[in-house]
């Protein structure tokens, strides 16, 4: 069988070697058989390539005493796993049951130069390929799914130098490709989706070593990137958004286990960071406001369960508390002020339903709490730094800030 052992060389699967072996010589000598037609041209050998009595080979002729197809039981189960197809002598394609159960599940043809240009698998086990890979040169450039079994691709797969590049997908089965995943060396790096079927890519994921560390969302439709969240591991570290559609980025939110720790405001949307507020549990515990737009915080307003406790504040810049406010039931009852700015309690107001009822001055008495001096929106944002799941650090690139600026102007 020189011929069949030459035609057959080119197929690139291992199930086919088996078919290409010459027969090999066992401790029994294996044994063959020949079936003729009437003209005396042989149509069909059995053999028994592994001596154990039962045929496992067989090998079909054309009216030219070419062959026609090959089936071999490779796993001696008494069933044809590998079927090779032949014309005019030419292997042209090959079935294989891979599962041992005698049903074919994947589908090899072969080009002129007997080269695998396309494979079909049924991982489904349906009965028919619902995956096909597309050959060229040896190497897989593209393949195409039917992931929902509906009878239609819906994920295509584009391979360069053996390694996965893109992979579109159909998530909705509209027919068009609204998930698109980009590869570099075979590693994912970047996926784009077009989550409300418009035709516009509105969500964009960036990818290190397989993990998503940014996700970039347009969440208005019209082209633009509104919120960017950044993630480490599986867990979300900050999130910046255009809350009011100005083009702009006004707020910045970083995350501990899940839960928002720090958020920072352009309240007044001017284009100026002017609020930050401080969590515990998911709740508000503490909220620190620019209120002259200097770039430096000067009112921190305290909460308890959602309601005002107290308030401090920083009156001539100098970074330090110099007026307290005592609230019970939301309402303000006490205020102290040191008016000489040198860290004494000189004067106090009583109030009652929001009007002062008592004024007396003090004489340099100590404030009632231990208070922390007021931050600059700078180094609120530098705080920041680090939150971005990508190592980078908070950049004022990312902000939109200048190197000129204080750190409290949006641009």
């Amino acid at each position: 069988m020189k011929r069949s052992a030459k035609i057959t060389a080119g197929f690139c699967v291992v199930a086919l070697a088996l078919l290409l072996t010459p027969t090999l010589l066992f401790s029994q000598q294996p044994v063959a058989s020949f079936y003729y037609d009437e003209r005396g041209h042989v149509v069909r050998q059995e053999q028994d390539t592994n001596g154990d009595g039962k045929m496992d080979r067989w090998t079909y002729y054309d009216q030219s005493s070419q062959i026609e197809r090959v089936e071999q039981d490779i796993n001696y189960d008494g069933r044809a796993d590998v079927i090779a197809y032949f014309e005019s002598g030419r292997a042209t394609r090959q079935e294989v049951a891979s599962k041992n159960d005698g049903q074919i599940d994947s589908w090899y043809f072969l080009n002129v130069n007997g080269e695998v240009e396309r494979q079909g698998q049924d991982p489904t086990r349906s009965g028919k390929p619902t995956l096909w890979i597309y050959y060229q040169n040896g190497q897989p450039i593209r393949s195409e799914e039917d992931t929902k079994s509906s009878g239609k691709s819906n994920r295509t797969v584009f391979f360069k130098d053996g390694k996965i590049s893109r992979v579109d997908e159909d998530t909705n089965g509209d027919g068009k490709a609204d998930t698109f995943s980009y590869f570099d060396g075979g590693q994912l790096t970047r996926k784009e989706m077009d989550r409300k079927n418009t035709g516009k890519i509105d969500l964009w994921g960036y990818y290190r070593e397989g993990r998503l560390v940014k996700q970039e969302e347009d969440l208005h439709g019209d082209g633009k990137v509104s919120r960017i969240v950044y993630f480490q591991g599986e867990e979300v570290m900050r999130r910046d958004e255009d809350t009011a559609r100005r083009g702009r980025m006004d707020m910045i939110e970083v995350f501990a286990r899940g839960q928002v720790t720090k958020r920072l405001r352009d309240v007044k949307g001017v284009g100026r960071w002017d609020t930050v507020y401080f969590f515990t549990d998911n709740e508000v515990a503490r909220e620190e406001r620019d209120t002259n737009g200097d770039g430096i915080f000067d009112l921190r307003i305290i909460y308890e369960k959602g309601q005002i406790v107290a308030q401090e504040a920083d009156t001539n810049g100098d970074r330090r508390v110099d007026v307290w406010v005592n609230f019970q039931n939301g309402e303000r009852v006490e205020q102290l002020e040191d008016q000489n700015y040198e860290g004494k309690i000189t004067a106090r107001y009583s109030f009652q339903s929001g009007q002062v009822i008592n004024q007396e001055q003090v004489a340099n008495a100590d404030p009632p709490r231990a208070s922390a001096q007021f931050t600059a929106v700078e180094e609120e944002l530098q705080s920041m730094a680090g939150y971005d799941g990508a190592g980078a650090g908070l950049n004022r690139v990312s902000l939109g800030l200048t190197a000129v600026e204080s750190g409290a102007q949006i641009k």
